[in-house]
């Protein structure tokens, strides 16, 4: 590019380097993982009348093919299933639109999240960034996020946790800012009321994990911003509004409906309604959905701890106090989910976000500290190879099983042509390859790439006829009646 008789050359950092590298990968893993379980589902209007499109003996549904279509789904969907209407509008617009355009969002999107965990975490600008902290919040992103698969490549799950918690922090981003910098603002512009209402509103109506961190620290900071006659009306007006956004999400007319439905139609519940709030049921949620969540956060906390044990002096107050509040609006939303035993170790997605820049807080603060240390040099290399290290193993292991799954999905989809004159047409089922399921015992819950329960529970055609999977993956690609072949797994997969 050229200004004057001058060659502006752009040069590119380490961190520019690393974050382009991981978000090249997210792009191909993102080409590789076809549209599977809600996804199609979700590419018909939603048909409340009838149950959804979600339970088994679905009948025919309609096509999206307009916004008219859209907003009638999403109203039908609020009233009769549950009030994440962001996360819900984006995955029909993109089941609608085709996976392509959400292939290339998503990645921009999951790149916003890394450049908006260090703003909201430490209030630098992008021109403080370096490789140390971007290396803490990719490696935060690849190892410790609960079922990264689920909720940054699946479409259904990144547009209601990936996509929301995006949201989310650009609302909390202004309030940050005027934390972390005391001339934030100082004349507020007359649009920052509206912006903030409608951004409120937003992350208010994002998923019931994250718009409670976010009012929790929001709360907290205006107590703090009046205490040092700091209060702007565009702060009231971004709180007012995130509670009504919260509002509209938890009470949703669905979500009586769907939680009679659900009672009613699913089958195979992990913890039957006769056994809600006993000692089996919170035994179950600690340790299938609070845990797995909770002991991820464990290297997080290290920096945490180590800086709160500095001497006195060499802590900065706010950095402490951001630290507090992340922590605990993470850990409480975390106590709430052993109350909720329909949950998922997904759901701890926006805390363990929270955590993140808790952690990279501290990480910040240390730094200048640290590497002045004559060892640090040696540690940081040695950690980051070991670090690095890994990430090419699991990797591998991620793109040689996801590739795997594809391969498989594409080659039956060919098959289901080639017989789709016959009146049921007997695909057969995916079976995922040995190394998948060794990856998934040594990661768990927080496993980075397919395995048998996801696959069997979530996404893959079942041996029986009347599953809602089956039936809607029929109509979208218009064949006749579609099962697979073999013993039903989930009967399996429950004894």
């Amino acid at each position: 590019m050229l200004n004057g008789n001058r060659k502006v050359k752009l040069k590119l950092k380490l961190w520019h380097w690393m974050l382009i590298v991981f978000m090249s990968i997210f792009f191909v893993r993102n080409l590789i993982l076809p549209m599977v379980g809600d996804d199609v589902a979700y590419a018909f209007i939603w048909d409340g009348e009838h149950l959804g499109n979600l339970i088994d003996g679905v009948g025919h549904r309609e096509r999206l093919t307009s916004f008219g279509d859209l907003v009638s789904s999403l109203h039908s969907h609020y009233m009769t299933w549950g009030g994440r209407i962001i996360g819900i509008g984006l995955t029909q617009l993109f089941s609608w639109e085709g996976k392509h355009l959400f292939d290339i969002l998503n990645t921009l999107v999951f790149a916003a999240l890394a450049l908006l965990v260090f703003r909201v975490g430490t209030g630098k600008r992008l021109s403080e960034m370096n490789a140390t902290y971007m290396f803490c919040i990719l490696f935060s992103f690849w190892f410790l996020l609960p079922e990264p698969l689920e909720t940054t490549l699946w479409m259904s799950g990144s547009c209601g946790y990936l996509w929301t918690a995006v949201i989310g922090l650009f609302f909390l981003l202004p309030y940050t800012e005027k934390f972390w910098h005391d001339d934030f603002w100082q004349n507020p512009p007359k649009w920052s009321i509206p912006l903030m209402g409608f951004a409120g509103l937003c992350a208010g109506c994002s998923v019931e994990t994250s718009a409670p961190v976010i009012a929790f620290a929001v709360f907290l900071g205006m107590i703090y911003f009046w205490r040092k006659r700091q209060l702007q009306p565009w702060m009231v007006v971004g709180f007012v509004c995130l509670c009504i956004g919260m509002l509209i999400l938890v009470m949703a007319p669905g979500q009586m409906v769907r939680e009679t439905i659900t009672e009613q139609y699913e089958e195979y519940p992990d913890v039957p309604v006769d056994m809600y709030m006993t000692l089996s049921m919170f035994y179950y949620t600690f340790l299938e959905i609070f845990w797995p969540v909770v002991i991820m956060w464990i290297p997080m906390l290290i920096p945490i701890i180590y800086y709160w044990c500095q001497p006195k002096g060499q802590r900065n107050g706010r950095s402490m106090l951001f630290q507090t509040v992340m922590l605990c609006g993470a850990a409480i939303v975390m106590a709430i989910l052993l109350f909720v035993p329909m949950s998922a170790p997904r759901a701890g997605f926006f805390p363990t976000i929270a955590v993140i820049m808790a952690s990279l807080s501290a990480v910040c603060e240390l730094y200048p500290t640290f590497r002045q240390k004559p060892w640090a040099p040696r540690f940081f290399k040695s950690f980051a190879a070991i670090a690095t290290l890994m990430f090419i193993v699991t990797l591998s292991v991620c793109i040689y099983v996801e590739w795997d799954v594809r391969q498989k999905w594409m080659v039956r989809i060919d098959y289901i042509n080639a017989h789709k004159n016959q009146e049921v047409v007997v695909a057969p089922q995916i079976d995922l390859p040995p190394i998948a399921g060794k990856f998934f015992s040594l990661c768990n819950k927080n496993t980075v790439t397919w395995h048998d329960y996801l696959l069997v529970w979530g996404c893959d055609l079942e041996p029986r006829e009347d599953s809602w999977r089956n039936l809607i993956y029929a109509q979208y690609y218009g064949w006749p009646k579609v099962i697979a072949d073999g013993e039903d797994r989930r009967l399996q997969d429950s004894e």
